[in-house]
């Protein structure tokens, strides 16, 4: 080859060689020499020039580029694209006949053998850099369908000859030996060949760059401007790698999420059986013991219960009698002190007052009598007016009384008797009626604050079960809570209450709370009848009859169970209803209005009992309104009735008391004989007169009574202290008594067993004893030992009950850790002794590290990757708008340096027309970054933070049409904007928009063509930091401008050459006049048919051979014409 040195735009790529062997028509090896300034490939239609430019797009341009053939019209009818294919080229297809059966037939230079085709590209920057490009394609064997091509892309620094592959077509394509005799760069697959390719060209990674260069190659209509610059000048922006790498980072956010709600589920489901273990634990051994210290062990604490308080009492009566002891001796010396005081002074008064002494006495008999008589007299009086009777005050009275007490008793006896047997009748009846009244505003009070008609004991057992068995009681329904009747059926209301009344009262079990309520049911009792149903997922329920008792009928479908109780029902009440008995006959299944109920086998039954009858016990519907009118009503009645009951049983009561007590009264009356004893007014009487007599013995010797005083207080201090001396003799003979049987029960007692041994027990027995709070009688010690069985009695059936609650916490939150996440249980036995300590080691590994650990990593996630991953793509958006627009404004520079037409200019503008969706994506990641720091260390912030995260991820990945259009629109900032073309002069004015090449002339549009690929390849290919100018410059234009006139060419080819491409032409002769000025070189391709088929063959010629075949072929076609 020749080396010719560059000359122009040093730096940018052009081609300058171009190698082919065996390709299409070319047989053997070629090889055209390209000239820095572009190269023309002319020659007659069919003669291989558009193979020679196919070869080059082999190498540059990825297989759905490349647009083979691209000078053919397709535009004619019947016209396919892509006529020709890799594999034609390799096999050398030159002719298609039909054969004998009319089906079409190519004809191949190198077919039915093993063959092969290569081409070189070779490119130089024009500063040193050199690279041949180098795609080998080969078929084993006869095949001729291109699945069975092999290939080779090999990549040179510097020169690379062709020809050396003939020695590896001859090792029957030996690529191991390829390699190694001629090192290279090896890239499996075409992906990497063009990607390291397009690195060393300058084509980077623009993937409309490369679409653009097989675009232009036919330069066709653009159509739509907005639609082309949009899809061709603008590459995909770098929004979707940041959007893929956003999501990237949300998947793992996702699953720290998941992780954390894992963990907090598990805490949640694990929370009460930490507690709810030690309970069990604690209640076990707390049960145990006080099973044990139930026998032996409390008797040797009782005793030594009463050895301690007998030691304590012996110490107490030793400390008290001595102080007694010495509090007697000094009494009693003081009492012989007073009584000899005393008698001095009673001698002397006696020697010197007789009569007084004689009158004292007599006045000490008279008050004794008169006190005696006038106590008899209260207690006469009193049974006096028990009878009714005013108490009599002289002996006619009393006389009076007497002969009354027989009539009384007698007409008391008589009335006691008629009264007898009502009495009791009576109070029983007044209690039966308060009782009723009770419960029925218990009743009442109860309903009142209902939201269900079902009775309070029912209630109360499903409370029962749902906090036994763990269930939310709202899940828990009874069927006759969700069924009521239809409306315009209230008459079959008392019907349906009967016949429903069992199947009402039945609960109903979701499925997934089957097992939990079954073992709760099964270990407790359930204090009276209990039917419960499974609720299973129902089909769709069959509608029943209107005439029938289920189609009178509703049901709350909207609550979980109630399809399935529709199903029920349906299934179970089908009786027809009827309004009379006689026509029940005509039915095997049926109820009249009033109940009466025919069942199959001429069965009737009809129910009457109270509960059903009554309005206030109907349980069907969650209606309370009109049941809490009724059970006022009845309120009201019971009420009455106890009152009137009350008051006539409290009459008769109180009248049989009353005779009652007469007839006690008139009894004890009877035995007062005699009025005398009862006179205490003669004895008062009698004692004045006594007093008046002493006073004036006194007064009459003022002396004598002075004495008298000192005499009597000295016998008065005297008695005292013989009293005290008494007392105290008492007391010290009590307290030896009591310390001689106290020492009897130590010498007893103390050498029995009378500790506990056991520190444990011991203490366990303290706490016990003082809870008692029984007081210690050392002498009578049982009733702390029944206090002290009692209370551990009572601690080991609490222990029992506690234990056996806690049992049932601990497996309700086994099994439903289990049920959901079998794979984290520490134990999947299901023994609940054996497993519960790992569970609850499991729960306190969640609270302190598993949850802790998740959420930190969540936050850390949310915080530290996600939102700056938002904050990324916001930023790649905003970037990818801004590049946009310098890059449109860097090609519109470009196109002002050529003219359009005279004097005016081509220019790509363009309006901003973002999508609703996008302002929405900003608001929504607007909010996310205000929320940021908020989110940070509060966990419900946090969670709401994510949950705006998860509701934009999945705008991002939604598979519906919806959301890919929003994603594009959000994304794809090219979508925001509307581009046209805009025909300018010097100053600015628009003179002229293109929306749509369509609407030009076929001159008109090629020019609009070449200036808008000119345009588009600028952008793609301009390096943003030079000149303007493309890193690569060759651009392949097959068959250009044939519907342009030589202006439109010129100026076409003009705006090519002033971007700075080279061009590499594929154009008839006749074009050749047009196109000297924009290209350095020009090479003929002719085509000759031989024996074995038609080959191409090529060589350089001067711009003027060709200027003159051109016109000697224009002579040769007048001539003709």
């Amino acid at each position: 080859m020749t080396d010719w040195a560059r000359t122009i735009h040093l730096g940018q790529v052009r081609l300058t060689r171009l190698q082919v062997v065996n390709w299409g028509t070319f047989s053997g090896y070629k090889d055209f020499p390209v000239d820095e300034r572009g190269v023309l490939f002319t020659g007659p239609s069919g003669s291989g020039k558009s193979s020679l430019m196919d070869a080059h797009s082999l190498v540059l341009l990825p297989t759905h580029d490349q647009r083979f053939n691209a000078s053919a019209d397709l535009t004619a009818r019947g016209a396919k694209q892509a006529t020709r294919s890799v594999a034609d080229y390799v096999r050398g297809a030159w002719s298609e006949t039909n054969d004998d059966n009319a089906q079409a037939r190519t004809r191949y230079l190198r077919g039915g053998k093993a063959t092969w085709s290569a081409v070189a590209a070779t490119y130089d920057n024009g500063l040193g850099s050199v690279t041949t490009a180098v795609v080998v394609k080969w078929f084993t064997g006869a095949e001729t369908d291109g699945s069975s091509l092999k290939s080779l892309f090999h990549l040179y620094d510097g020169q690379f000859e062709l020809p050396v592959l003939e020695e590896w077509a001859a090792r029957t394509f030996d690529t191991r030996w390829l390699r190694s005799a001629f090192p290279c760069v090896p890239c499996d697959g075409q992906g990497r060949f063009l990607r390291e390719l397009s690195r060393r060209i300058g084509l980077g990674t623009s993937a409309a760059a490369l679409s653009l260069l097989g675009k232009a190659k036919a330069m066709k209509n653009v159509g739509d401007l907005n639609m082309f610059i949009g899809g061709n000048m603008l590459d995909e922006p770098e929004t979707f790698a940041a959007a893929d790498k956003m999501l990237d980072t949300f998947n793992p956010l996702n699953d720290a999420y998941d992780t954390a709600r894992r963990a907090h589920a598990q805490e949640k489901v694990l929370h009460d059986l930490p507690a709810a273990w030690e309970t069990y634990q604690r209640s076990g051994h707390q049960q145990t013991m006080a099973e044990r210290l139930l026998g032996a062990p409390l008797d040797r604490y009782v005793r030594g219960v009463q050895v301690r308080a007998v030691r304590e009492a012996l110490d107490d009566i030793d400390e008290l009698t001595g102080a007694l002891d010495a509090r007697l001796s000094g009494t009693q010396e003081q009492a012989e002190a007073a009584e000899e005081e005393y008698r001095s002074l009673d001698s002397q008064l006696r020697a010197d007052g007789g009569v007084l002494k004689q009158l004292q006495d007599q006045l000490r008999t008279a008050r004794a009598e008169f006190r005696t008589r006038e106590q008899a007299y209260e207690g006469f009086a009193r049974l006096v007016e028990e009878i009714g009777a005013a108490p009599p005050t002289d002996r006619d009275g009393f006389d009076r009384l007497h002969a009354s007490l027989t009539a009384l008793l007698r007409d008391a006896a008589n009335e006691a008797a008629r009264l007898a047997p009502r009495r009791y009748p009576l109070i029983s009846a007044a209690a039966k009626a308060r009782d009723a009244h009770r419960a029925k505003e218990a009743e009442l009070a109860a309903l009142r604050s209902a939201r269900s008609l079902i009775p309070a004991r029912h209630q109360e057992r499903r409370e029962l079960i749902a906090r036994g068995a763990g269930v939310p009681a709202d899940e828990l329904a009874y069927a006759a809570e969700l069924i009521d009747v239809a409306d315009g059926e209230e008459r079959w209301r008392p019907a349906a209450e009967k016949v429903l009344r069992g199947f009402g009262l039945r609960l109903l079990v979701p499925a997934r709370h089957q097992q939990a309520v079954m073992r709760f049911v099964d270990e407790h009792d359930m204090r009276g009848v209990l039917e419960y149903s499974v609720v299973a997922p129902a089909a769709a329920a069959v509608t029943p009859g209107p005439d029938t008792l289920a189609g009178k009928l509703t049901v709350d479908t909207d609550h979980p169970s109630g399809r399935w109780l529709a199903a029920q029902l349906a299934k179970r009440f089908g009786h027809v209803c009827v309004d009379a008995a006689h026509e029940l006959e005509r039915h095997q299944l049926a109820v009249t209005l009033r109940g009466t109920v025919k069942q199959p086998g001429n069965t009737f039954r009809k129910d009457d009992r109270a509960e059903l009858t009554s309005r206030s016990s109907y349980i069907l519907g969650a209606n309370t309104a009109a049941k809490i009118a009724v059970l006022a009503e009845e309120a009201a009645a019971l009420g009455e009735r106890r009152r009137a009951a009350d008051e006539e049983a409290d009459a008769v009561d109180r009248r049989c008391t009353a005779l009652d007590r007469t007839a006690r009264c008139g009894e004890q009356l009877g035995r007062y004989l005699d009025w005398t004893q009862l006179d205490h007014w003669a004895s008062a009487d009698t004692v004045r007169g006594i007093e008046e007599r002493i006073a004036e013995v006194r007064s009459d010797d003022a002396d004598l009574g002075k004495l008298e005083l000192r005499r009597d207080d000295a016998y008065q201090r005297w008695k005292d202290l013989l009293e005290e001396c008494a007392t105290l003799k008492a007391q010290l003979g009590g307290h030896n008594t009591r310390q001689a049987a106290l020492i009897a029960i130590l010498e007893a007692e103390q050498d029995r067993p009378h500790g506990v041994d056991d520190d444990a027990e011991r203490a366990y027995l303290d706490e016990a004893f003082a809870a008692t709070e029984v007081t210690v009688d050392p002498q009578h010690v049982e009733p702390v030992r029944s206090a002290l069985r009692r209370e551990l009695t009572a601690r080991r059936e609490k222990a029992d009950a506690d234990r056996s609650h806690a049992r049932t916490r601990v497996r309700t939150a086994l099994d439903r850790f289990l049920e959901q996440w079998p794979d984290s249980a520490p134990d999947t036995s299901g023994d609940l002794d054996a497993s519960g300590a790992d569970f609850a080691a499991l729960h306190a590994d969640i609270v302190q590290r598993r949850l802790p650990e998740a959420m930190a990593q969540f936050q850390r996630m949310i915080s530290e990757d996600m939102v700056p991953s938002i904050s990324v793509l916001q930023r790649a958006i905003e970037n990818a708008t801004a590049d946009i627009r310098r890059r449109i404004d860097m090609v519109n520079a470009g196109l002002r340096r050529v003219e359009f037409n005279t004097g005016r200019y081509l220019q790509i503008a363009y309006r901003a027309n973002p999508s609703p969706d996008v302002r929405e994506f900003r608001s929504m990641v607007d909010t996310l970054l205000g929320q940021a720091p908020a989110a940070r260390g509060n966990p419900a912030r946090l969670l709401a933070q994510f949950q705006r995260v998860q509701a934009l991820m999945a705008r991002f990945t939604a598979p519906t049409p919806e959301a890919r259009r929003w994603r594009t629109n959000v994304l794809d900032v090219r979508t925001g904007y509307v581009f046209y073309g805009q025909e300018v002069d010097g100053d600015g004015q628009v003179h002229y928009t293109y929306r749509n090449t369509s609407s030009n002339s076929g001159g008109e549009q090629e020019k609009l063509v070449a200036f808008c690929l000119a345009a588009a390849l600028s952008y793609n290919l301009a390096d943003p930091d030079g000149d303007g100018l493309p890193r690569f410059a060759p651009l392949m234009l097959d068959e250009a401008f044939s519907k342009s006139d030589e202006e439109f060419s010129r100026q076409a080819l003009a705006a090519f050459d002033d971007f700075g491409f080279q061009l590499i032409i594929a154009a008839p002769i006749r074009m050749a006049g047009i196109l000297e000025p924009f290209i350095g070189q020009a090479v003929l391709v002719d085509k000759r048919v031989f024996a074995d088929g038609a080959h191409s063959h090529a060589a350089t010629a001067t711009f003027g051979d060709l200027v003159t075949r051109a016109e000697r072929a224009a002579d040769d076609t007048r001539a003709t014409a």
